[in-house]
């Protein structure tokens, strides 16, 4: 349930022209919410960065590493209830272990082009916040490489691909007539007006019509 404050920021006038492109339940309009889902993780990534590099003088792997692990959570809690409107217990092995692999393919890949941005900066002698501006743009680049091809995995085979309470359909009702195997007769799921017909009799059979 939302907060007051959240309801309160949710209800403000830009929010929701903000907001109004997203609404709906179509691919694209999954897909801008993914995007501002995207957003606010990259904020969340990019900050602590920041504050690790230039505050802490960490190095340029392990900045990136904890901006990734910051910002999944998020990521993941938004993307699944917000972006997609699904709601209850996650499912371990569809949904939040695959979200955490794609995460680790982008930590992975960021990770060799933030190593290389450091490496440079090392060697050019580039310190303080212009080393923290180049380990932030390197780990983007990275997460933006496999940001539209993780958007088709989530949609597609987590939480796109799996409906709360949908199950197969039904097959349709065929009203008609249905032969009952062993004896002659015709039995009608719903009688028809009009005079019935008989259906003959064999000599063989007797009036009971038993076998």
């Amino acid at each position: 349930m939302r907060t007051p404050v959240v309801r309160r920021i949710f209800g403000l006038a830009l929010v929701q022209r903000i907001l109004s492109p997203a609404r709906g339940d179509r691919t694209v309009h999954k897909f801008i919410r993914y995007s501002m889902v995207s957003g606010v993780a990259i904020v969340i990534s990019q900050v602590v960065i920041l504050v690790a590099t230039d505050g802490f003088h960490a190095s340029g792997i392990l900045a990136n590493t904890l901006g990734a692990v910051a910002a999944t959570p998020a990521s993941y809690e938004l993307n699944r209830k917000w972006a997609w409107g699904k709601h209850g217990k996650s499912h371990l092995w569809r949904e939040v272990a695959p979200f955490w692999g794609l995460t680790l393919i982008g930590y992975l890949g960021s990770t060799g082009t933030v190593q290389l941005a450091d490496n440079f900066c090392h060697s050019h002698h580039v310190i303080g916040l212009e080393r923290s501006l180049a380990i932030m743009a390197a780990s983007l680049f990275a997460y933006g490489v496999v940001w539209v091809g993780k958007f088709l995995i989530i949609h597609h085979l987590m939480f796109g691909g799996h409906k709360p309470g949908a199950g197969p359909s039904a097959p349709p009702t065929v009203v008609g007539t249905s032969s009952v195997p062993g004896n002659g007769a015709s039995h009608d799921p719903a009688p028809a007006a009009g005079p019935a017909v008989p259906t003959p009799v064999h000599a063989s059979e007797g009036h009971g019509g038993g076998d």
